[in-house]
């Protein structure tokens, strides 16, 4: 947890997550899974000097039509759709973590990022997407037009 008074840091939520497991119940997060369900795929994001890298898990998409990047606003838009590899009720269901359906994840980019340089992979239920970053506090310039 975060000092009073320091809201410059991140909250610790791995930590808050172990003591509510703790505290609550092994049992806990499904049942907060049940009650507000995960509504598109799971994402990391990670920095390094040169590039922002962006890792969603799509499990078993088949074609690139199942899926679709876009940039707007700052944001990068991730749209498509999780089918469930397999056909049963809702009714058949005793536990349901995964999600499957359509979706729509916006995640906020920082403004160093090239976004039209950007590139995507799709591996092992895996999408990656590469995004180069501007040097630290690099300064761009403007051309003036003398008329």
């Amino acid at each position: 947890m975060n000092p009073p008074g320091n809201r410059s840091s991140k909250p610790d939520w791995k930590g808050l997550s172990a003591q509510a497991g703790d505290v609550l119940g092994p049992e806990f997060w499904q049942d907060i899974a049940s009650i507000i369900p995960l509504t598109g795929p799971r994402v990391d994001m990670y920095e390094t000097p040169q590039e922002l890298v962006v890792v969603a898990e799509v499990p078993g998409l088949s074609s690139p039509e199942n899926i679709q990047l876009s940039f707007r606003d700052q944001s990068l838009l991730i749209r498509g759709m999780l089918v469930r590899p397999y056909q049963v009720s809702d009714e058949q269901m005793r536990l349901s973590e995964r999600y499957f359906g359509t979706f729509e994840r916006a995640i906020r980019l920082p403004g160093r990022a090239l976004t039209d340089q950007m590139r995507a992979q799709y591996h092992n239920g895996l999408l990656i997407i590469r995004i180069p970053l501007a040097p630290e506090g690099g300064e761009k310039v403007i051309p003036i037009q003398f008329t």
